[in-house]
């Protein structure tokens, strides 16, 4: 089975909106296996991915497609959602729209050394014996 379409930014915010509407869903709750939350997470993101334009036939993704995407983007995620929860917790002057407050966490989050983060893991792994191993070409 060959890969798939690289996933675009409107798929992608989708994804990271499904989550979120999910993950805080009260009615929901705790008491779901894991699939249910994916299955549900994989109607959101349907949902709203239907009548996007620029996201017109990616609706074939599968359930195993979407959590490997998400494996993906999950550091990120998490990442600005502490970015705009240590934003809302500073209270900044200025900020009276949502749009504020993400500006704010962008900034946030673009601040942060992630060159030192990149050695420091590199040095983690170095010191733990860990190598990258690299798939080989297929020559055809």
């Amino acid at each position: 089975m060959g890969r798939g379409s690289s996933w675009n930014v409107a798929e992608n915010d989708a994804l990271i909106k499904a989550w979120l509407i999910e993950a805080n869903n009260p009615i929901g709750g705790t008491d779901q296996s894991g699939k249910e939350f994916w299955r549900r997470v994989l109607k959101g993101w349907l949902d709203l991915l239907r009548g996007k334009p620029d996201a017109a036939g990616k609706e074939q993704r599968g359930f195993d497609a979407m959590r490997k995407q998400w494996a993906k983007i999950v550091a990120g995620v998490m990442e600005v959602s502490s970015c705009m929860v240590q934003a809302r917790l500073s209270k900044p002057t200025g900020i009276a729209t949502h749009a504020d407050l993400v500006n704010c966490a962008k900034g946030l989050s673009y601040s942060t050394d992630i060159y030192g983060r990149i050695r420091d893991d590199h040095a983690d792994d170095v010191a733990k014996g860990r190598t990258t191993q690299r798939r080989k070409k297929q020559v055809s």
